[in-house]
């Protein structure tokens, strides 16, 4: 396993990364986003170093399909095999998905090897005509995991293509079986995805010693017409976005010094909502109309 000695921009396997080789246990954005949105107890059972005990999550044919859109977008990662049959139902099918997945590689039914071998063709096409993500196409590193400390804890991050050009931003990939349209995505990206673009700012901030633009998704559709759509977060999500990161890293300094992981803090006191407010008003209104024709 590839360990990290101190902040910088390093070159691993995947399977490295997730397990978190900083020094001491880690903030990555997705700790951060259960830790802002559940609580630093779920933070913790999340965390690869903070519970041994945390089960795997069951990997779907179409996670194995994201995964290997990656690989083949960024000319980098686990390879892709076949897997040819038509599912995973005969015994044959499974042993060859369970030998691929114990070494490393990403195994996909002989249809969806070709369906996202045709996907990442159609997307390349766009991207490089996209004026854009020129920058995605440069000089620069797939899957850079960057490593950095904040106020003494360590955080870290994996940047899906980060351009060695410094005034470049860096790039993240999404693949969908939905639609990419920014209409259908903008909930998505505030609600799922806020973070991200600050957080790994912060880091690579840290390590260039500057900042670089707002990170740029890249949302792909796994499915005809095989569109993509380009989104980057505009300054008033990244000024909520930077409150919560910070939010964050308190959050797990806090936790990290004190050993104490709490769960949800306080006792919510829930609104009526102006739907339910409407209902009872619609509601009373029909009773007095009955009790008036009576």
């Amino acid at each position: 396993m590839t360990l990290i000695t101190k902040p910088g921009i390093y070159d691993m396997p995947e399977r490295d990364y997730h397990a978190d080789p900083c020094p001491a246990p880690s903030l990555s954005n997705s700790v951060a986003r259960v830790l802002l949105d559940e609580s630093p107890m779920h933070a913790r059972h999340a965390h690869p170093r903070l519970n041994a005990d945390r089960a795997e999550t069951e990997v779907t044919e179409t996670m194995r399909m994201g995964t290997a859109l990656h690989s083949l977008l960024l000319g980098k990662g686990a390879r892709v095999i076949e897997v040819k049959f038509d599912d995973y139902r005969k015994g044959a099918a499974k042993e060859v998905k369970d030998a691929a997945e114990e070494s490393g590689l990403v195994p996909l039914l002989s249809k969806n090897f070709d369906a996202i071998h045709k996907v990442s063709e159609c997307a390349l096409a766009q991207m490089r005509a996209h004026p854009d993500l020129g920058e995605f196409f440069g000089p620069g590193q797939s899957e850079a995991v960057i490593a950095w400390q904040e106020d003494g804890i360590w955080c870290r991050g994996m940047v899906d293509r980060l351009p060695a050009d410094l005034s470049a931003p860096a790039f993240d990939l999404k693949g969908t079986m939905l639609s990419a349209s920014p209409t259908q995505w903008d909930r998505r990206m505030v609600s799922a995805y806020r973070t991200q673009d600050r957080f790994y700012a912060r880091g690579l901030r840290a390590i260039e010693g500057r900042w670089r633009p707002a990170m740029r998704f890249i949302i792909v559709e796994m499915k005809a017409p095989y569109a993509i759509s380009v989104m980057t977060p505009a300054p008033s999500l990244q000024e909520l976005a930077t409150v919560d990161v910070e939010r964050a890293i308190a959050g797990w300094k806090s936790c990290m010094q004190s050993g104490e992981w709490p769960g949800y803090p306080h006792t919510a006191h829930i609104e009526a909502p102006a739907w339910l407010l409407r209902a009872h008003e619609e509601q009373q209104m029909r009773d007095d109309a009955l009790e008036f024709a009576q």
